[in-house]
């Protein structure tokens, strides 16, 4: 195959999350130590290092934090766990995988993470997303700084199964600490969208496993999206995408979107090109400016995801790659 037409391969198949870039450092037979990962074709079974990998006990010298989501469907959508592979690994290096979960750590260095399908008991599909972080005073803020990209992640490609139903839940720190010595115990689970993404956090949480105990803390300091260390989109991120694609900004606008609503959208495209005409980089600066301060879901991640949308794939890694 020609090189462009490759390249071309190459970028539908990122754009449609069949497939992500895997760099292999010390192989020199490797064309640019590059290979394209399926995670539709790696192995069913898990491989026999994972005990290794992802120890039953969480080693003493960290933390565990898990958010499980239960699928509202006896079997896990086709396609949904691949596509949630490619779309994570971006944030991720791999350990290992197979085709229904993986072991990685996070690309900061800060924690090590599962990812795992499966069918629990009472014939839910569910998605079991579990930390381990190292301990230390700010180890629970900096657990939900990590997991906030993971669950805005997850509910996009939930968005991909209309006919779905979900629901995410936290898993309660002291139920998973009881559940070491108590394998059949049942912890409490917490509904993500009452308790982390309310306007008003409690302070503490009662735990049905421990009625006797003091209420327990819960991480107060849940980060806003906009505000996610690391996710946060930042001016050199706007300039880069204002001098490699500003003849595309309006297209981006409606993808994001820069307004909720097309008529609404639509309305401030218009107000931008009003007030820089002809000045195609100025417009799009102005319009990643205005979704930066005002949309809910600004962040880094996002926006590569829908640099992706229109075919800007380049440009989407070049952003990821930049501090």
């Amino acid at each position: 195959m020609e090189p462009h037409l490759l390249d071309e391969v190459l970028s539908l198949l990122e754009k449609f999350d069949l497939s992500y870039q895997l760099h292999v450092e010390n192989h020199s037979q490797l064309v640019q130590g590059i290979y394209q990962k399926f995670p539709s074709l790696v192995p069913k079974k898990k491989p026999d290092s994972f005990p290794h990998k992802w120890p039953v006990k969480c080693p003493s010298d960290r933390k565990e934090y898990q958010l499980l989501i239960q699928l509202h469907t006896k079997f896990i959508p086709c396609g949904f766990f691949e596509k949630l592979s490619v779309r994570l690994n971006r944030m991720l290096s791999l350990h290992l995988d197979w085709r229904y979960g993986f072991v990685g750590i996070l690309k900061n260095d800060t924690g090590d993470i599962l990812c795992e399908c499966f069918d629990d008991k009472n014939e839910f599909g569910s998605l079991l997303v579990a930390l381990r972080m190292k301990k230390n005073a700010e180890c629970s803020k900096n657990a939900w700084v990590q997991l906030f990209p993971l669950i805005f992640t997850i509910r996009e490609v939930l968005q991909h199964y209309p006919c779905v139903m979900a629901h995410m839940f936290i898993v309660c720190s002291h139920c998973l600490k009881l559940k070491e010595t108590n394998p059949s115990l049942e912890p409490q689970l917490f509904d993500v969208d009452h308790v982390l993404l309310s306007s008003k956090l409690p302070k503490s949480v009662k735990c049905k496993n421990g009625v006797m105990m003091k209420p327990i803390p819960l991480a107060e300091a849940c980060p806003v999206r906009g505000q996610i260390i690391g996710d946060e989109i930042k001016q050199e991120h706007i300039n880069h995408i204002s001098e490699t694609m500003a003849g595309k900004w309006k297209k981006l606008a409606t993808k994001l979107p820069l307004k909720v609503g097309i008529a609404k959208c639509m309305t401030a495209i218009e107000q931008i090109e009003t007030q820089s005409p002809g000045e195609l980089k100025q417009q799009c600066v102005d319009m990643l400016t205005e979704w930066v301060t005002s949309a809910d879901n600004a962040t880094k991640s996002h926006l590569c995801e829908c640099l992706r949308k229109i075919d800007k794939v380049k440009t989407a890694h070049e952003i990821e790659k930049m501090n």
